[in-house]
């Protein structure tokens, strides 16, 4: 695993083999995480970008958050904190303004060609009405609330530092070089029954989990808008999970599920996830998941 970094006047500097490092992913964050310890014989320049490789592949492009460095009895190290691209929409507020017959390619121009994002990927073709851009929104909550509403997906920054809005099938990873796994069952996460509120103001309409281990029953009103199908199939998933510890570098994760085969439990498949670590020290290279319950599962 190798690592380069990039100086405020785009001069590349390669910082070699950290000493320790982690990074971390959440579904419900924006951004991955990196936090990366080196030796140093001298203070470096001050960092503005960090690229991590490992096995030929970009694992990790990001900006760089907090440069530290240490002095210690077994000499100079510095410090990187870091956050994957998508740092950049998060920090900059978009202008406000009303944008008529909003599109990918109108918002590529006016939001995210400026912060140096050249590859933007998702559907074409403008969409109908006007998007309100009100002041102190950020460009992610503008892109994420726009992918959300028209294409039903979350940005994200790829490998190839190619902006994902949508549009595109998840590509699955096998991981076959498994360390531990755990499988957790919640019966108490489950919902067996959602009775939702009809045009005459009674709970007299009935969705069923009809798998749920224990009676556990909600009831939905009209006026709340909440999709009965659909807080069924999140129940579900919340009672279920899997954590996984592999060898190696699992990474990146956004925009994948995970297909894993565990000794004795059986294979797991078209599994979504939740969070991630992948870390190295000591003891080598290994990557955390935990994921959700997928198209097939054991236990």
């Amino acid at each position: 695993m190798i690592c380069w970094g990039t100086g405020k006047d785009g001069s590349q500097m390669l910082l070699g083999k950290p000493r320790e490092m982690v990074l971390s992913f959440d579904r419900e964050a924006p951004a991955d995480g990196l936090k990366a310890v080196f030796p140093a014989e001298e203070m470096w320049e001050a960092l503005s970008r960090v690229e991590v490789i490992a096995g030929g592949h970009v694992v990790f492009r990001g900006v760089v958050d907090e440069q530290n460095t240490k002095i210690g009895p077994e000499g100079l190290w510095v410090e990187l904190v870091c956050r994957s691209m998508e740092a950049l929409l998060l920090d900059n507020e978009a202008c406000p303004q009303t944008v008529q017959s909003p599109s990918l390619q109108l918002l590529e121009t006016k939001l995210l060609g400026p912060l140096g994002f050249q590859k933007v990927d998702g559907p074409q073709g403008a969409v109908p009405g006007g998007l309100e851009i009100e002041k102190g929104a950020s460009c992610w909550q503008v892109l994420a609330d726009f992918c959300g509403r028209h294409f039903g997906a979350v940005p994200y920054v790829d490998g190839e530092g190619v902006l994902r809005c949508g549009g595109g099938e998840k590509e699955e990873v096998s991981i076959e070089e498994v360390l531990r796994a755990e499988i957790s069952q919640k019966p108490c996460k489950e919902v067996s029954e959602i009775w939702q509120q009809s045009f005459r103001g009674t709970y007299d309409t009935p969705y069923r989990d009809r798998e749920a281990v224990s009676l556990r029953r909600r009831y939905v009103s009209s006026q709340s808008g909440g999709d009965p199908k659909k807080m069924l199939k999140e129940a579900k998933k919340e009672s279920w999970s899997a954590a996984v510890e592999c060898g190696g570098a699992v990474w990146p994760l956004r925009g994948k599920t995970v297909s894993v085969s565990l000794p004795g439990l059986g294979r797991l498949s078209g599994c979504g996830i939740k969070s991630g670590r992948c870390f190295l020290d000591s003891q080598g290279l290994r990557t955390r998941l935990v994921l959700e319950k997928g198209e097939s599962t054991c236990g």
